[in-house]
């Protein structure tokens, strides 16, 4: 269940201690590139007031700080939006804001971990992700996480005078509960 060398990836509800992490990740011009596709600067005002509406309670989406075992200040963030109840179906997000964690497999674990409790907890059949064609290890990340690659959104932004494809992941229950033994392999 480790991420890497005896780390332990969490899962848990944010706190105010996600504050100073959450406005370097935020102001960062890379994580901003590859979640986001554009760059722009953030106060710590409005830093506060996202990650406020983020420790209240919402009906439509489940906002995790990714943490590890030990450590106070989480690593990264992750997000289980859009929830359609009717549909039964949502959207992943995530953002491993510490680049010194990057490739050590910490978001690979936490997707797993948000993924089980899309489906168990929530009742999900159907969980999709987006990812710019130019961010390969988010691609191999949700790849080795069990998701398919479904389509393009042919030159969905707009970047450095250039146009960046999207590409869409999907992950259904049915899949998961077929993944078994393979699931608890890449945890």
């Amino acid at each position: 269940m480790s991420g890497g060398a005896a780390e332990v990836v969490e899962l848990r509800p944010h706190t105010p201690a996600s504050l100073e992490p959450l406005l370097r990740w935020k102001n960062d011009t890379e994580i901003q590139r590859l979640s986001d596709g554009g760059t722009h600067s953030f106060t710590r005002e409005e830093v506060a007031a996202t990650l406020a509406r983020w420790m209240r309670p919402s009906h439509g989406t489940v906002h995790l700080a990714i943490g590890l075992a030990g450590r106070a200040e989480p690593i990264g963030f992750l997000h289980l939006a859009l929830i359609e109840r009717a549909h039964r179906r949502c959207r992943l997000g995530i953002v491993i804001g510490e680049k010194d964690l990057w490739g050590r497999g910490h978001g690979r674990t936490a997707v797993v971990r948000a993924v089980d409790h899309a489906f168990d907890v929530l009742g999900l059949d159907r969980i999709t992700a987006e990812v710019f064609a130019d961010n390969p290890r988010s691609v191999r990340m949700l790849e080795g996480a069990g998701f398919v690659r479904e389509g393009v959104m042919r030159e969905s932004v707009q970047r450095d005078g250039r146009r960046v494809d999207e590409l869409i992941f999907g992950l259904l229950r049915h899949e998961w509960a077929g993944a078994g033994s393979d699931r608890d392999r890449r945890r």
